[in-house]
């Protein structure tokens, strides 16, 4: 098989461009071999290919010539959630902030320098949100994000840098590297990260890590609402007290079921 070379090694280019024909289906919300060969470059011919042996594997299925992504992939899914520790130890946690607060809480873990949802709660008085469990985002515009970066090395962060940027999502965006270093000095000395607005507008939220038995940064919990309500003391003191509490909860019990 062909292979091309890369920062981090080589790669089969047959694997990378079935992974990006099922990126494709999911950037188009199913298609057919004719919109799939011009999305992903290639000939219809393999393009149709490419396709029948992912459908062979249940990676997609297909109905009157319109290809899907196909089930299978939510079975994998689940399975990866399921064995993520962070996620096992988070679920009564969340829930209890998600009530305490009345607000939405989340849970976020580290993968490949990008943050993915992996968990919510709901409040009663909790925003609506269309962010879903495996959506990723950048780590410098959530809070979340921000308590995972602050807690590692600089090193790490640099790569996260050049690697994804500093992409502007809205005016209050931290797009410059050292007002990002800055703000993740202050995010280790007081162990809680702040957003307001950088994701989104008129949205606040507080956050803390989670760290892993070893002491690497795997994850963060944090609780959001709108800037009406993530005020004052609320937002500075109770709230934060809250998310480090619960995310000491967890990394206790991550530690002793690794023991």
């Amino acid at each position: 098989m062909t292979k091309k070379p890369t920062e981090d090694g080589r790669l089969i280019q047959s694997v990378e461009k079935a992974c990006q024909i099922v990126r494709a289906l999911r950037e188009l919300d199913g298609a057919g071999v004719t919109e799939i060969a011009d999305q992903v470059n290639m000939s219809k011919g393999s393009a149709h290919t490419y396709l029948k042996t992912l459908q062979r594997n249940n990676i997609v299925t297909e109905i009157d010539g319109r290809y899907q992504l196909g089930l299978f992939l939510l079975e994998l899914g689940e399975y990866v959630k399921h064995q993520n520790k962070a996620w096992q130890f988070a679920q009564e946690p969340l829930e209890e902030m998600a009530a305490e607060t009345g607000e939405l809480a989340r849970l976020i873990v580290r993968e490949q320098g990008y943050g993915v949802y992996l968990a919510k709660a709901t409040g009663e008085h909790a925003i609506e949100t269309t962010i879903r469990p495996g959506q990723r985002e950048y780590l410098h515009y959530t809070s979340q994000g921000k308590a995972i970066l602050a807690h590692m090395s600089e090193a790490e962060v640099r790569k996260v840098i050049d690697t994804h940027g500093l992409p502007k999502r809205t005016e209050k965006t931290i797009t410059e590297s050292a007002e990002l270093f800055e703000e993740l000095e202050e995010i280790r000395e007081r162990g809680i990260a702040f957003s307001q607005s950088e994701r989104t507008r008129g949205l606040r939220c507080v956050a803390a890590p989670i760290h892993a038995p070893n002491d690497t940064v795997v994850a963060a919990i944090g609780v959001c609402g709108p800037t009406s309500r993530m005020r004052g003391d609320r937002f500075r003191e109770e709230l934060p007290t809250l998310v480090r509490d619960k995310a000491n909860v967890i990394e206790v019990n991550m530690q002793m079921d690794a023991d």
